[in-house]
């Protein structure tokens, strides 16, 4: 099958790192596995955080012609599609592009990740809410990977729609380190960490809002078990960095370290040596961070969410809090620092989940069953 991909937030390829963009590429990398022909579409953007009403005028307008060279395209130079794909659709980030392009070329429309959120209908969303609800009526299919979503969009489903529950997943190619301790000791060298200290690590982009409060509620949380003995270290970056390392500093340079952003590739060995995963998730969708922590076989600390709730099996493969709620988290924390043998367990827990459940093969037999039901294939 002839895919057409299109993610309005973020380009699968864009040059800044996020969860979004990595769901994005595996998306992408599932259906291929599954055998199809998946096209990037556009990288036009939709996405408007500040609320600003003429700035998503201009972004509707540029969409008009983008329109009209993706179908020329299909339609003149034999680059047809069978189906489109839009990932995570909402009132920031509409989709201007494909349901126009589906009803010209009468082919079904699927979204992943969508959500509605009613309490935009008269705020500075509103248009894009608006261009949602129209995209959701027109949707042959539904992906949905937070359960939190599917509540609210329900109402604007056709009675036909065909829906998916998928879990989230990642490929499998990393795993465990069996020499844990020589990894620690290695890294611990090259970075000046203390390797004889349980490690905790955390990985997230530091940005304003959300991502800044739960590392803020982290600092908070670590400082209330200040008598244990821990390393944290803490990977990524941001235009919010500064702000992060300011919450962090009372905690001493000999407490925390710092990476900077990495890539994939080398976030593995942290995961490997760490002892702990730490993140409060404040309102966070699932977190990949929280699944690559699983995949390592690292029990997590996070806060509760219906999203990291779809990773995390509480009290079997991690511990979650509630939403912020920085004593639980801090207690949690304690629990398992002095409890090597329960952390353990629960990181073994935590990787056989993610291969019963969480793997790339996994999603992409799914997710082909599911396209070639709305194609009739």
């Amino acid at each position: 099958m002839k895919i057409g991909f299109y993610a309005p937030m973020k380009a699968p390829d864009h040059p800044s790192p996020s969860g979004d963009r990595t769901l994005a590429q595996l998306l992408i990398e599932a259906m291929t596995q599954a055998g199809h022909d998946v096209r990037l579409m556009s990288r036009h953007r939709s996405i408007d955080i500040s609320g600003d009403l003429e700035n998503q005028r201009k972004i509707r307008e540029q969409s008009t012609p983008e329109v009209a060279r993706i179908l020329d395209q299909l339609q003149n130079h034999s680059h047809s599609i069978d189906l489109w794909f839009t990932y995570h659709l909402f009132h920031k980030a509409p989709d201007w592009l494909g349901p126009k392009v589906c009803e010209r070329l009468d082919i079904p429309y699927v979204i992943a990740e969508a959500s509605y959120a009613p309490k935009q209908k008269n705020g500075p969303w509103r248009e894009g809410l608006s261009s949602t609800e129209a995209a959701l009526r027109r949707a042959a299919g539904i992906v949905s990977l937070n359960p939190r979503d599917q509540e609210c969009i329900q109402p604007f489903l056709k009675p036909k729609a065909k829906q998916l529950s998928l879990l989230p997943f990642t490929n499998e190619t990393a795993s465990p380190s069996d020499h844990r301790g020589q990894l620690k000791q290695q890294l611990g060298r090259t970075f000046d960490i203390d390797s004889q200290s349980p490690w905790l690590v955390t990985v997230a982009m530091m940005r304003k809002g959300d991502k800044q409060r739960s590392f803020s509620m982290l600092a908070a949380a670590l400082d209330a078990v200040k008598d244990l003995d821990w390393r944290l270290i803490i990977i990524g970056d941001g235009d919010a960095a500064q702000d992060v390392k300011d919450a962090f500093a009372p905690l001493g340079r000999q407490r925390v370290c710092f990476t900077g952003e990495l890539t994939t590739d080398e976030v593995h060995p942290y995961l490997n040596a760490a002892d702990l995963f730490v993140w409060p998730a404040i309102n966070e969708a699932f977190g990949m961070s929280l699944l690559e922590a699983q995949r390592h076989a690292l029990p997590v600390v996070a806060g509760h969410t219906d999203g990291t709730a779809t990773i995390i099996e509480n009290e079997y493969t991690g511990i979650l809090t509630e939403p912020e709620n920085t004593a639980a988290f801090s207690q949690a924390v304690r629990q398992l620092m002095q409890n090597p043998g329960l952390r353990e367990h629960m990181g073994q827990n935590a990787r056989q989940k993610f291969l019963a459940h969480h793997t790339l093969k996994s999603a992409s037999q799914t997710i082909d069953t599911f396209l070639r039901s709305l194609t009739g294939e």
